[in-house]
């Protein structure tokens, strides 16, 4: 009988230990908090890393087991780790883990986020940045036994605002502000400068400044004349010398990556080289990368009196998505003079005569022309800039008179096209028969043949008389 109780004594004992491990196991569960994430500037990835739980009932940290970090580790089983000391360890830290799968990518749109999660404490860590950020100054400890209303972080990151790129003609050396004018015998310099962005700690992957001619600049004629870097006053740092020129009429051609990445219709872009854009130096504050280059104007092509455009393009990105800024538009134009030649009395048009254009004084010959015989039109094969010329008629056709006439022509800017010169000439007066001019020759050979006859009687008159 004992022997019996003590059997029944023993399982109910069994029992009860059984039946008391589910409760204690439901003591021992960690309870659920929500937490939310702030960060009012957009474009910041966070992941949230789970280190360790929190026991309810007696406060103590127990790690996670993806935390294989030694030293983080150490700090979580202390128990009483200090946030400053275990935030300082995490945001260097490669051993936290993969973090939680649901990730909080601020925008302008969603500059928030809520997670829900059991007690304990988590980091968060700035994992993915736009490409304008300058600075990360780590990330956040949550120590999660209430619920959390708002972390900010927008204090944890640093922008430096997007870059901006400029473009200019330069003219004796000298950045003008100005429009131009030039004519095909002049080399066209411009000034493309674009700020630099990202920094040492989120390094671009691609920069590259392009540019985009307009109609009447030879898009064959690239000559780069530098590529530089400078500093916020101006002054040099060094010269760029890891750079690809590429082009759509260059011997370098772009690839369909090149197109993808700077977008269709650009001329010609420079490429800035890996090695330059891991240079830690390249990022300091206020630097700016200039490039210089020349080109010509294409005669067969140039609209006269017309601005023809430029226009440049910055396009940055750190390994994820690129971004592009336009530069100014800047314009030059380029004028053209021509001569008709005319008949004075008909105004037809004549061919044969040669025309010379001069510069302003006169005597320095810029090109000559002859006439067409159908429009009488003599084309100097030239485009000028603005400014004062002079045209002269140097070879008059067969059968006229030449105009000794000096044409003083300007052009500028109220010029609306290509300038006509007319000049007409008279033809040659000779002299017609039986008019005056032959008459006096008539009077004399008639009056010497006359005299010649009364010569011959009187010589024969003395004669008979012998």
């Amino acid at each position: 009988m004992k022997t019996t109780k003590r059997v029944i004594a023993i399982v109910l004992a069994a029992l009860m230990l059984a039946m008391a491990i589910p409760f204690a196991a439901s003591a021992a569960t960690t309870k659920e908090y929500s937490f939310t994430l702030k960060c009012a500037k957009p474009g910041y990835e966070f992941t949230v890393y789970p280190l360790a739980t929190i026991d309810d009932t007696t406060g103590a940290y127990t790690a996670t087991g993806n935390v294989t970090d030694a030293a983080v580790l150490a700090e979580i089983n202390a128990s009483k780790a200090s946030t400053q000391d275990l935030h300082n360890l995490c945001k260097t830290s490669t051993g936290l883990g993969s973090g939680l799968a649901e990730k909080f990518t601020s925008s302008t749109d969603n500059p928030t986020k809520t997670y829900t999660q059991t007690a304990g404490i988590y980091f968060v860590k700035v994992t993915d940045v736009p490409i304008e950020n300058t600075e990360i100054f780590g990330g956040a400890i949550i120590v999660l036994d209430k619920n959390v209303t708002e972390v900010d972080l927008s204090n944890k990151v640093k922008n430096g605002g997007e870059p901006t790129i400029d473009k200019d003609f330069k003219v004796n050396n000298s950045l003008t502000k100005d429009d131009q004018t030039y004519g095909s015998a002049d080399t066209i310099t411009y000034v493309l400068t674009a700020d630099v962005t990202g920094s040492a700690t989120n390094k671009l992957t691609d920069y590259v400044i392009s540019d985009t001619m307009g109609t009447g600049l030879d898009t064959s004629v690239v000559n780069i004349q530098s590529v530089a870097l400078v500093n916020a006053a101006g002054t040099k740092v060094r010269d760029i010398t890891e750079y690809t020129l590429k082009g759509t009429n260059l011997s370098t051609k772009f690839t369909a990556d090149d197109t993808a990445l700077i977008g269709s219709g650009k001329t010609f872009a420079v490429f800035l080289g890996s090695t330059e854009l891991n240079n830690a130096d390249f990022y300091t504050a206020g630097n700016k990368v200039v490039v210089t280059f020349t080109t010509k104007i294409d005669k067969t092509t140039a609209p006269i009196a017309t601005n023809i455009p430029n226009t440049d393009a910055l396009t940055y990105n750190n390994g994820h998505e690129p971004k592009t800024v336009t530069g100014p538009t800047v314009n030059f134009k380029t004028y053209k003079i021509q001569a008709l030649k005319l008949d004075a009395q008909s105004n037809a048009k004549l061919g044969g005569a040669e025309f010379t254009l001069y510069k302003a004084d006169g005597t320095t010959v810029i090109a000559t022309a002859t006439s067409d015989d159908t429009t009488g039109i003599a084309n100097f094969d030239v485009l000028l800039p603005a400014g004062t010329y002079v045209v002269k008629e140097t070879k008059q056709p067969n059968g006229y008179t030449i105009n000794t006439k000096v044409e003083t022509v300007t052009v500028g800017d109220a010029t609306t096209g290509t300038v006509t010169v007319t000049i007409s000439d008279t033809k040659t007066k000779t002299p017609n028969t039986g008019g005056a001019g032959t008459m006096m020759f008539t009077i004399i050979g008639g009056s010497l043949v006359l005299l010649a006859g009364a010569l011959f009687v009187v010589v024969m008159k003395k004669r008979s008389s012998k």
